[in-house]
């Protein structure tokens, strides 16, 4: 767990909440507490990034071959190679093999 030693603080400042008052210990507790708490935040701040990043890169490589598709389907149709509809009918079937694909790895 990231708060577990940041928890623990606190669980123990509860328990001895009179303890700690009576010392006037609440700034140095709460100190503590905070210097704790650093470092699982500054962890899942670059866990974030990185998820961020590998999604963002993930939407990037697919709009770009979307993209591809339609830049080559359309020289295709420029050159009479291919008609509207059967480039229509590519864009569908990578569409859908995406969909299958993104079922098949992510659950």
């Amino acid at each position: 767990m990231k708060y577990e030693e940041a928890s623990q603080v606190a669980t123990d400042a509860i328990g001895g909440i009179r303890t700690i008052a009576s010392f006037s210990a609440e700034k140095k507790v709460m100190d503590a507490y905070e210097k704790k708490c650093e470092s699982p935040i500054k962890q899942g701040i670059r866990e974030g990034i990185v998820g961020g990043l590998g999604f963002g890169f993930s939407f990037l490589a697919f709009y770009f071959t979307y993209a591809l598709c339609f830049y080559v389907g359309a020289k295709f149709v420029q050159q009479g190679t291919a008609t509207f509809p059967e480039v229509f009918r590519v864009r569908s079937i990578f569409f859908i093999v995406h969909r299958i694909d993104g079922f098949t790895c992510c659950g």
